[in-house]
Parts: C-alpha cells; structure tokens; sequence
C-alpha cells in the first residue's frame, strides 16, 4: 500500500465524525475587514458570540499585539486605510492597519473560518450546496498562457509537466500537463490516453470545457449523511474563487478505474475540503459521465495537518 493511499485512508476514516452564505465571491481582505468590524462592535457592546468581550478574546485568542480597539475602531471606519493580512502555516493570522499620519494598529486571531466569518460549521455545511450552485465561478479561457521554459518534457515526449507545489506529500499536489500544438505553443492536456494527468487538468483549473458530473456522498458533523449532484466544473470553479488552492493525488490506478483524491485548502481562513473520488477513465474519451465522491467539507487545517503528522509517526 502506497504512502499516499495509507494517509488517504487515514483521513476518510478520522473525518466521518469530523443559513450564512459562503464567501465566494468576496476578497480575503473583506472578509478580514468585516471581522475587525465585528470586534469593534463587540468592544464597543462590551460582549462578542454571547460572551464578554475580553471573555471572547482569550477565549477564542484575539489579542491585540500594537495599538488600541479605540485606534483599530477609527481606522476600519477611514476609507483611507491602508490593510495587510499574513497568515502564518495556515494557523494564525496577522491585520495590520495604518495610515501615513503613523497610526497603526496590528491584531492577531487564528486562521479559523468560524471565529472570521462568525458561523458554525453546521450553518457552513448546510450552506454549501446552495452556495456552489448560485455561484459564477464556473469560467473558460480558450487559450493558456505558459512559460514553455518551465515545462519538463514527460518520459514519452508527448505530454510535457508543469510542475506545481505540494501538500505534506510529493504525490499530491497541483502539477499541471500541456501538449505542444504548434512550435512556441503549449496547450493544456486532454486525452484519454493520459487519463492521470488529464483529472489532473479538470481538478485543478476549470479551462477544459466538459460535461462531467460529481455524485458526491456528503459527510456532515455529527455523522450526518447527504447525496448532491454537482458538474466537476462547477465545484472546481467554486472552490477556486474561495481561495482555495488545489491538491490532487493518485491511491490507485487498476482496469481502468483511478482512485484519487482531491483537497481544496484555504490557507487564510484555516480549512480543506476533503475528497475521495473514483472514475472510469473511459468518460474522458466522451467527455461527460459520472464520478463517484466523498466530501467532508470546512475541515479545519490544524486537523488535516495533524492526521498527516500523526500517521507519519
């Protein structure tokens, strides 16, 4: 059994028990933004979450490292302020805010969706689907730039790598594949006879224009259970405009039919989408068909890098 296949597993197994709108088409520093405003209006109420206020900050560890709330509360009231977010290994985020006069003021809190955007994630979970069908973030582009210089020829000469970054493992990560047609010109893979690196192209863009659908078994908290039918582009595209960046690693390849999985991670709000999906590699060649997944959705990242760190112990 493969590396990746045992932390597959791993994580299928340990996330079975693992109306607010998703953010999808709001910026990360909006959604920073709102947060601070909500802690002003907290500061200002006295209580946050139905807790007071200075119960909620080491509660839930908000702590304000330069400045003051009566400063951060002017400050995300003036248009004219200036707003930088880092996230720190995915766990823990930094707002500065300033002006040229030299006030500033700089806050930390962890990088944890429901802290920011102030929902659970039962309400995250219900939302979802809904969220993903009402969303535009299904696009096209009908030709790919790339730097040709970056591409590494594959063993048969035919299909050429780009390579990508990685998550915990060099197995899963957000290569990409491209076909020369024309000299100077790559375009993005599709064939059959490439079948890996083609689910590699579909999962990690939304340029390929196909007509294949997602029939996802949905694993909610607290053991919950739900069935959606979603177009792979549609989910893809979505996650994307999240701020999610794409992980994609093979369990295993045999007759035709290819386990994989797929994690979508948001690094500045904290969490993964986890899934497990299989296909027939024969709905390439038509380009429409089926794939069979599992989804745990708005994992939180300490937890996924925990069950990695932990099964490699």
């Amino acid at each position: 059994m493969t590396r990746l296949r045992i932390y597959v597993l791993v994580l299928c197994l340990l996330l079975l028990g693992g109306g607010h709108k998703t953010f999808a088409q709001s910026s990360i520093l909006d959604i920073h933004h709102r947060f601070l405003e909500r802690l002003c209006v907290g500061y200002e109420q006295g209580e946050l979450g139905g807790k007071p206020f200075s119960t909620f900050l080491q509660e839930e560890k908000v702590a304000l490292l330069d400045g003051s709330f009566d400063n951060l509360r002017s400050l995300c009231r003036d248009t004219v302020t200036t707003m930088e977010v880092t996230v720190a290994d995915g766990k823990l985020c930094a707002a500065r805010l300033h002006q040229d006069d030299g006030r500033s003021v700089t806050i930390s809190y962890p990088a944890d969706y429901q802290i920011i955007l102030g929902v659970t994630l039962i309400e995250m979970e219900n939302s979802l689907y809904e969220s993903v069908m009402d969303s535009s973030s299904v696009f096209s582009v009908n030709t790919v730039n790339v730097d040709s210089t970056s591409l590494q020829p594959l063993e048969s000469g035919m299909a050429y790598l780009y390579e990508g970054d990685y998550f915990v493992l060099p197995a899963l990560n957000n290569n990409r594949y491209y076909v020369r047609e024309a000299p100077g010109h790559f375009d993005l893979l599709y064939s059959e006879d490439y079948p890996i690196e083609t689910m590699a192209n579909l999962v990690t863009g939304t340029e390929i224009e196909i007509d294949i659908m997602l029939s996802i078994l949905f694993v909610k908290y607290g053991f919950r259970r739900d069935t959606l039918s979603v177009p792979l582009n549609r989910w893809v595209g979505f996650c994307l405009n999240e701020g999610c960046i794409p992980y994609y690693g093979v369990v295993s390849y045999q007759d035709d039919k290819v386990v994989a999985v797929l994690l979508m991670r948001n690094e500045d709000l904290g969490y993964v989408h986890v899934m497990k999906f299989s296909f027939n590699t024969s709905i390439l060649e038509k380009r429409s068909g089926e794939i069979t997944a599992r989804l745990n959705s708005y994992v939180p990242f300490s937890n996924v890098k925990y069950l990695f760190s932990e099964d490699e112990k």
